[in-house]
């Protein structure tokens, strides 16, 4: 009676231990997939933003190339505001990981039982650090490459005048297709400006977003719809809202 009486306990002990991961796995997984569904609607902005920005720096390389630049014009110059000097977090897109720190830091992961899932989630985490650092290399080209340009060619009063003195922020002033009031753009120092770099300049900005479009997002969005099809199989009462 005594060793049933143990075994007993041992065995609602191991019960209760059991429910208590189960329950703790559905939370998690609750969690990890409302935080991808939200990225996911972040990511469809994001991404038409940037094929905006894409058109503004493809605009750019056929200007450079071919227009009169002692005439410039506020279509060219909304274009580089747009394109070389927009760096909004509505435009670059960063996964979140709220829920993927928690996992990995706390030791949750283990909970989530099928290794299928935990092979997801590893590639759902090496395709957001690619995701980051394209984002960086970006950020980097524009700070080091296109910056300098602006600094020596581009006009800051108009730029002032164009986001109504601070009033307006870049990409709601591009998709307001808004003109400057009070000033006429000015190309600085046109008459020395090296056409072929410049050309060069968005077209090396036009390849890292291509980069961006056509690997890093699609990978991304891969690996997570990858993880939100586990979830839903392997927990459907807390997926299916």
């Amino acid at each position: 009676m005594l060793f049933l009486a143990v075994f007993c306990g041992f065995l609602a002990e191991y019960m209760l231990e059991h429910k208590i991961e189960n329950d703790r796995a559905k939370e998690l997984a609750k969690n990890l997939y409302a935080e991808l569904i939200e990225d996911s609607i972040r990511l469809n902005k994001s991404m038409e933003l940037r094929r905006t920005k894409e058109k503004s720096t493809k605009y750019l390389m056929q200007y450079f190339k071919d227009a009169d630049l002692s005439r410039a014009s506020d279509s060219a110059f909304r274009n580089i505001t747009y394109a070389y000097l927009s760096v909004s977090n509505k435009l670059f897109f960063e996964p979140s990981e709220g829920i993927l720190s928690q996992l990995q830091n706390s030791g949750s992961r283990r909970y989530f039982k099928k290794q299928e899932l935990q092979n997801a989630i590893s590639n759902l985490s090496s395709s957001i650090n690619f995701v980051k650092l394209r984002n960086e290399r970006e950020l980097e080209y524009m700070t080091s490459t296109c910056r300098p340009f602006v600094i020596q060619h581009f006009d800051h009063i108009w730029l002032n005048d164009y986001l109504e003195d601070g009033k307006l922020n870049i990409v709601d002033a591009h998709f307001l297709n808004k003109t400057a009031n009070n000033s006429n753009p000015l190309l600085k120092k046109w008459q020395i400006l090296d056409r072929e770099s410049a050309v060069n300049i968005a077209g090396g900005l036009l390849l890292m977003q291509r980069g961006m479009f056509n690997s890093t997002i699609p990978e991304y969005r891969k690996s997570a719809t990858q993880v939100m099809q586990i979830l839903r199989k392997e927990y459907p009462e807390t997926t299916n809202n």
